[in-house]
């Protein structure tokens, strides 16, 4: 091929990747103006002291041996670590990180897919759905949620040095990519399937998957299966640790496999029409109405469907079945068979499953339109049109992230019996001074989950400020009757006790402080000095 056709094809991907990075811009450009929320956020950066020292020898040891969170992403803390040490403990800075790990995630998308396919322009199509869909503003826009963006980069450039090894081969190559591939699960194990993702390209487009190659296949991938399962091992210890994982009492299988029926369609249809979005969705086996019959048949019929078209279209349209197994597999980890935390669904979740649906759309659309010139003017000007509509309502999407009050807001407006959304909107109007609507949220929190210990707390903190003591001391003693031995909460008890002259009580949690947290109970001792604490 002569140079100029060469540097013409480069400069072309070279404009592309900056459309991509324009378009990030463009719908996410006032992110950098927002705040911290109070949803993770603290835990992440602003009240953690690790976090807040910035890189220092000690922190990076702690982010190598933490649980917090439920989590070990140590890759994560560091990167909050080093934003600190640049930037210091400003919002506007770690949301212009997220928002630039985004678009490289885009950009790197457009390259693997560009570079396994040649097919540029379906590629920059499938970037630029990925880019600007609003399912993944979540992702994006919260700074806890650094890790989905980073641990995405690192995959992806995972499979643009596979794509390399295939082509090339070579032992470095090969060690690019499982590098990049631990570098991913070190700061989110959401990309654990990555070498099952290998094997669909091997079949397509790739073409080196067969019946009689598929052992040599997976055998090649057998040091990237074992990392892969490492991970999800530790994973499991640091959920288990942190009390993440729901028991089979709490949740039955039965409810969690008609809710992983129910997330498969769901997630298609909010693909489809990305409106009413919010942050996380109460899991219906949780809720008072259960997982409805016609609902789970529906999503079964939908799925079943859907199916069988891919599979008759297996062979004359294999990007297909490449596109709807990266969907179904890639959202395996967090589906819900094994229940982590209380949400039934979350838009972040779809940040990388949802690839392949764009994939198969991106592919299929091209494919009709090819025989006619203007079915593919139509094509391209319907497919502006749409990447303009995504872009539209993903920056809509993005501006509920201003602020805690703003975000939760418009969360329990569109999913009203959220406990969680609206425990954290009763904690925003509280940190603002605005306990009246604080309380009204909260008491709505524990209305719908009345055995959540914190917002039983964060209720009574709410009644202390506005002197309703009694009220306050009812909520403290209902959260020590289900977490009697939390420190925290048994000084927040003693101080309320004392404000309504029940020395009893207050001698109570004193002597239980003496045995599980003595310098608690010194601390409460010198705050109450004179009280009656002896028997």
């Amino acid at each position: 091929m002569p140079a100029t056709r060469v540097d013409g094809a480069w400069r072309r991907s070279d404009a592309v990747a900056l459309g991509l990075v324009a378009l990030v811009v463009a719908i996410y450009g006032e992110v950098g103006g927002f705040g911290f929320v109070n949803l993770d956020d603290g835990r992440y950066v602003y009240t953690n002291p690790h976090v807040r020292a910035g890189v220092t020898p000690e922190g990076f040891r702690w982010a190598w041996t933490t649980f917090t969170g439920s989590n070990w992403h140590p890759v994560t803390w560091l990167s909050h670590m080093l934003d600190v040490e640049l930037f210091g403990v400003k919002p506007r800075w770690h949301h212009a990180v997220n928002v630039g790990l985004h678009a490289a995630d885009a950009v790197l998308l457009f390259f693997v897919l560009q570079a396994a396919t040649a097919a540029r322009w379906r590629s920059a199509t499938v970037a630029a759905l990925f880019a600007a869909h609003p399912l993944h503003v979540e992702s994006v826009a919260w700074v806890a949620e650094r890790k989905d963006v980073l641990s995405t980069g690192f995959g992806l450039l995972a499979m643009l040095a596979y794509v390399a090894w295939v082509r090339r081969g070579g032992a470095v190559r090969y060690l690019a990519l499982g590098v990049c591939f631990a570098l991913s699960l070190l700061s989110k194990p959401m990309l654990v399937t990555l070498p099952v993702l290998l094997l669909l390209l091997d079949g397509w487009p790739l073409g080196r998957l067969s019946a009689a190659s598929i052992v040599a296949r997976v055998t090649e991938k057998l040091p990237l299966f074992v990392i892969g399962a490492a991970s999800s091992a530790v994973t499991y210890v640091a959920q288990a640790h942190g009390g993440a994982v729901s028991s089979t009492e709490s949740l039955p299988l039965l409810a969690r496999l008609e809710n992983t029926l129910l997330s498969y369609a769901q997630y298609l249809a909010m693909t489809v029409w990305p409106s009413h979005l919010a942050v996380g969705y109460p899991h219906p086996g949780w809720t008072a109405g259960g997982i409805g019959v016609v609902q789970v048949a529906t999503a079964a019929l939908v799925l079943g469907a859907i199916t069988a078209v891919v599979a008759v279209q297996r062979r004359r349209r294999p990007y297909l079945a490449v596109g709807w197994l990266w969907y179904g597999v890639t959202l395996l980890p967090v589906i819900g068979i094994v229940q982590v935390g209380l949400q039934g669904r979350a838009d972040r979740y779809t940040y990388v499953p949802l690839i392949g649906i764009f994939v198969a759309l991106a592919w299929t659309i091209g494919d009709l339109a090819a025989p006619s010139r203007r079915a593919r003017v139509a094509v391209a000007a319907a497919t502006i049109a749409l990447i303009a509509v995504a872009g539209a309502l993903a920056r809509r999407q993005a501006s509920y992230w201003r602020d805690s009050v703003t975000l939760f807001g418009h969360a329990v407006e569109v999913v009203p019996d959220d406990a969680l959304a609206w425990r954290n909107l009763g904690v925003a109007y509280h940190d603002l001074g605005q306990d009246r609507p604080a309380a009204a949220a909260l008491k709505r929190s524990v209305d719908l989950m009345p055995y959540d210990v914190h917002a039983w707390m964060d209720l009574a903190v709410a009644y202390t400020a506005l002197g309703q003591r009694a009220d306050a001391a009812e909520c403290f003693a209902k959260a020590l009757a289900m977490n009697p031995d939390d420190p925290s909460l048994l000084y927040d008890v003693a101080i309320a006790s004392a404000s309504q002259g029940q020395w009893a009580r207050v001698r109570e949690v004193h002597a239980r402080l003496q045995r599980i947290r003595p310098e608690l109970a010194d601390q409460l001792a010198a705050r109450l000095k004179g009280a009656p604490l002896s028997p």
